[in-house]
């Protein structure tokens, strides 16, 4: 007996652009809902185009935020264990109010200088798709910056040096470790893995441009650098590209989902908020191919 499976209801949307170089707002869609092919790969290519795109107005628990990201290829763990969804390991949950091994909330923001995501793994998201579950009244927005337009802005010299430039990706930099928690120097001493070799300068496999791309926490060395060396260099580099032409900082509303493709962008977390108000995203990762 032949079987017929019905294809998945076509749902269309609206993109509205942010800024010239970066960003746009997608409304009217539902991602509780099927999403046919042709919807799939027009949102795909939104976000290629777009670096960092927010979907507006979502109403997702853990498991339909994962199902939803599926549609953009395998979800990748998040190698930070410690707060994941129940049931739905591919989903992490970003909370200021988590307490580390002491019992002890942070007293200032994670993730609030500059970076892409899971440097020291040979194939790195090529999404990294939040989603806000809660806010704070003011501040705590997301940063996206285009790496690409940072890459061309730059002049003919600058980019061929850059072009030939190689990083060595660790969990931690040791530079980084100098400073850190007994917890997080712990972490790094069981998880210690081969140093991962990336370029500095990525060519994006989809578009054929080039993007800086890098997360200085995770650097180790630049090539013909040592790892204080690296440090300067990259802190450098970051007040060299960062412009406002070339960013958008995303103030969140509930209900808002923002995917960054990775391949042309570096992003932060805000540290502009009152710490005793929560902040909570459940972040999910699509993985990418081997840098090239």
């Amino acid at each position: 007996m032949n079987i017929m499976t019905k294809p998945s209801a076509k749902q269309s949307f609206t993109v509205t652009p942010i800024k010239e170089k970066i960003g746009a707002v997608i409304s009217g869609i539902d991602l509780t809902k099927p999403v046919d092919e042709e919807t799939r790969q027009a949102l795909y290519s939104t976000i290629v185009d777009n670096i960092a795109v927010v979907i507006k107005d979502q109403h997702l628990n853990p498991a339909q935020f994962a199902a939803a990201m599926e549609m953009f290829g395998e979800l990748m763990p998040d190698q930070i264990t410690t707060n994941l969804a129940p049931g739905v390991p591919m989903v992490s949950i970003l909370d200021n109010f988590e307490k580390n091994s002491k019992g002890e909330q942070a007293k200032k923001p994670k993730n609030a200088t500059w970076h892409t995501d899971h440097t020291n793994k040979e194939l790195p998201p090529k999404f990294t798709c939040l989603y806000a579950v809660a806010i704070p009244s003011k501040g705590g927005g997301t940063s996206v910056a285009n790496m690409r337009a940072a890459y061309e802005a730059l002049p003919a010299e600058r980019r061929a040096q850059l072009d030939g430039m190689q990083t060595a990706n660790q969990r931690i930099s040791s530079a980084r470790l100098a400073f850190g928690n007994p917890d997080t120097i712990a972490e790094q001493a069981r998880l210690a893995e081969p140093l991962m070799m990336h370029p500095l300068v990525r060519t994006h496999p989809d578009t054929g441009t080039k993007a800086i791309w890098f997360h200085q926490g995770k650097t180790e060395t630049v090539t013909g650098l040592d790892p204080y060396q690296t440090q300067d260099f990259l802190k450098d580099l970051l007040q060299e590209i960062i412009t406002d032409d070339v960013t958008y900082t995303h103030n969140w509303t509930l209900g808002d989902l923002l995917v960054v493709d990775n391949r042309a962008a570096l992003h932060k977390a805000g540290s502009d908020y009152n710490m005793s108000e929560h902040r909570k995203l459940y972040r999910t990762m699509v993985r990418g191919d081997r840098p090239r």
